[in-house]
């Protein structure tokens, strides 16, 4: 293996870093103390901002202690900086398997980062491709393997060989598939499969090999074949029938492909055999691309008998369904109006309120008749579908009366659909939109009106700005800073930016309080729009954030009890090791009451579940921004993960992973898992089901 182009690149590395601490304001002491865990995970914390602190991360690489030199390389990748690879390589050949593992998944973490200026990248991916290959094979190598950004067809072809020589061992290793699966998503313009590749594939899949393979093998195999595209009907036929619903499935996928190779009446064939499935998962994807797939040549009598199923999630999907398909039915239109009915003041509201909205699309004469008791019920979740349905029928009226709305969510969805039929005669609503204020909720955590912000700001680009506009902009802008809290950062950008558009220099001293900002996106927002004014780049004054870790915070590990307001419970336990500071603000927030009688306010079947806002929406939460801890965890089904809009913009809102979802891998992070046993309680969670209470209490998942 060539080994210049790492020696150059690593003294380099370092002397770099030598000489921006020399010249920075403070300097190392002449102390050789290696940095312990704590160091490591402060240095991590603060994205080693300092030239002191990426050369803490460097050293700790050749700690003692396997456990330091694991988490410095952890730490090392999830900077996203490709310089420091060179200082991960030398622990591809560690004694440790812990520290082989973490340094091969931060060695793909890294190489997300910006190329350098030499080697080019196609050297730079050469080299470290052949130390991974040269390095004692492992889950998490073989899953770095399959996600480098490959440049070249050689690049992937020795990716994918190394791979599929995995596949050839009589229990070949789940990790290999997933390596293709990730080759497949994330380079597909680089060529196919190999033939031999996607029959052992197929054969995994479909058990058609001499041993049975583990239920992760085969549907990891599955999942690669899909992402391929690369599935044909024995394999389909076989995995309709395997015992692993996920693989069923994923089976069920391909049918919805538009360049599968079945034909029209196999895929019914199979689509039937799904819609009689024991599972509600494979059920819901049936539905699904019955209404993609077959419904137009062969009727929706299959979505009408799926609203008798024993599952709500089937039958929403299937009410879903019919809002848009067999629309020259007048029978389905007269079903599903006597579906829409009021729903009751306390209790199950969903499938009342998906009906209503599918009825919407199909006939406004219908809906109307309906509307009032929607759009005026005293659930606002209701009133919320009720201003989906207003905006299918262009039903003016009532979204003009939805957007007085008492509550953030139902004014946002209105404020864009009024803003495109109405341009400038909906301004005073957008103003009123603009002046709403943070309300006290009796928890710990206020409901902030950030989306109402954010979308109204978004809707007013290329208006014509009035003074009235501008003023109210301006107000929701200081609001927002004024509560000193990160997570109000897609609702200021997008308010800066109006600001901009519509003021001047008059208006400066507006965003010079800006370039003192907790956010340094803010700050960098507000110094683009003084720019923009005067033609003079301000100068930034980012205040640092101190970071407090504790070693009693990071040892906590207890299990938390789900009490959810229906009598259901479920368990979660933590990942201490790969997700510590996600374990700390979680387990901080719980003992706080931070979770108590929020609602899990986006459930999407077959993919996640997500709660924990105190607005019951993506953008209000805790207000200090979590940093992400992406590692080596993957997000197969019952993982829990720190939801985010970006990079480190986690804000204690958490989601479930209903599923594996393999493209959610290495970009959000994984801090818990639901107790297996308890997985049946988190599929019967719907929209808008409230906690009761999150609590801390000892035990394990298996008790």
């Amino acid at each position: 293996m060539p080994t210049s182009w790492f020696a150059v690149l690593l003294i380099a590395f370092l002397g770099t870093i030598e000489a921006s601490s020399q010249g920075g304001s403070r300097q190392r002491s002449g102390s050789t103390v290696i940095p312990g865990l704590l160091t490591v995970l402060s240095a991590e914390e603060n994205r080693a901002a300092t030239p002191e602190q990426l050369r803490d991360l460097v050293e700790a690489t050749r700690a003692a202690e396997g456990a330091v030199q694991a988490a410095a390389a952890r730490a090392l990748g999830r900077l996203e900086r490709r310089d420091v690879i060179t200082a991960l390589v030398p622990l591809l050949a560690s004694g440790n398997q812990d520290v082989r593992e973490e340094a091969a998944n931060a060695v793909a973490q890294a190489f997300r980062g910006e190329p350098l200026a030499q080697p080019t990248s196609v050297q730079h991916l050469d080299t470290v491709l052949q130390a991974l290959l040269a390095s004692p094979r492992s889950e998490a190598l073989r899953r770095a393997v399959g996600r480098l950004p490959y440049e070249t067809v050689g690049q992937v072809r020795a990716a994918e060989a190394f791979l599929a020589a995995d596949l050839d061992s009589a229990q070949p290793p789940a990790s290999a598939a997933r390596g293709l699966e990730s080759l497949a998503r994330l380079r597909p313009r680089l060529g196919p499969l190999r033939d031999a590749t996607v029959a052992r594939l197929r054969e995994i899949a479909s058990r058609r090999t001499a041993r049975i393979q583990p239920a992760d093998t085969r549907r990891n195999a599955m999942q690669a074949l899909v992402a391929w595209h690369a599935s044909d009907r024995p394999t389909v036929e076989a995995a309709l029938l395997d015992e692993e619903f996920e693989i069923r499935r994923l089976a069920v996928l391909v049918l919805s492909g538009a360049g599968s190779t079945f034909t029209p009446d196999e895929r019914v064939r199979f689509l039937n055999l799904a819609m009689r499935d024991g599972s509600p998962h494979v059920r819901v994807e049936a539905v699904r691309t019955w209404a993609r797939r077959a419904a137009s040549e062969h009727g929706c009598g299959p979505l009408l008998t799926a609203l008798s199923d024993q599952d709500l999630h089937v039958v929403l999907a299937a009410l879903d369904a019919l809002g848009d398909q067999c629309l020259d039915d007048e029978q389905i239109t007269t079903f599903l109006a006597a579906e829409a009915r009021t729903p009751p003041t306390v209790g199950a509201w969903q499938r009342e309120a998906h009906a209503f909205v599918s009825l919407a699309r199909r006939s406004r004469e219908h809906a109307a008749v309906a509307m009032s008791s929607f759009s005026m019920h005293d659930d606002w979740q209701v009133r919320l579908y009720a201003a989906r349905a207003a905006l299918a029928m262009d039903d003016l009226d009532t979204l003009r009366r939805l957007a007085a709305d008492p509550v953030d969510n139902v004014v946002e969805a209105t404020l864009g659909p009024l803003r495109k039929r109405l341009g400038a005669e909906s301004d005073a609503l957008f103003i009123a939109a603009l002046d709403r204020r943070t309300r006290t909720t009796g928890r710990p955590a206020p409901a902030r009106p950030y989306q109402v912000y954010r979308e109204a700001a978004l809707q007013l680009k290329g208006a014509q700005g009035t003074g009235d506009l501008l003023t109210a902009l301006i107000g929701a802008l200081q609001r927002a800073t004024d509560d000193r809290c990160q997570t109000s950062r897609d609702a200021r950008l997008a308010l800066i930016a109006r600001v901009v558009e519509f003021g001047s220099s008059a208006q400066e001293s507006v965003l010079t309080t800006l370039l003192r900002d907790i956010d340094p996106e803010i700050a960098q927002a507000a110094a683009d729009g003084i720019d923009t004014w005067t033609g003079k780049r301000p100068r930034i004054e980012q205040p640092r954030q101190p970071v407090i870790l504790s070693m009693a915070q990071l040892a906590e590990n207890p299990l938390v009890t789900v009490d959810m307001e229906n009598g259901r419970a479920f368990r979660m336990a933590f990942y201490p090791a790969q997700a510590p500071l996600a374990l700390a603000r979680f387990t901080r927030l719980v003992s706080e009451g931070f979770y108590n009688d929020l609602t899990f306010h986006r459930v999407v079947p077959n993919f996640v579940i997500q709660g924990g806002s105190p607005n019951a929406n993506e953008y209000c939460g805790d207000c200090p921004f979590m940093r992400d801890e992406v590692g080596l965890l993957m997000h197969v089904r019952g993982t829990v993960g720190v939801s985010t809009r970006g990079r480190d913009t986690g804000d204690a809102q958490f989601f479930i992973n209903l599923v594996d979802n393999p493209r959610l891998d290495h970009e959000y992070t994984v801090f818990a898992r639901v107790c297996p046993a308890d997985m049946s309680v988190v599929d019967r969670i719907h929209e808008g089901d409230r906690i009761r209470r999150v609590r801390l209490a000892p035990g394990a998942c298996d008790r």
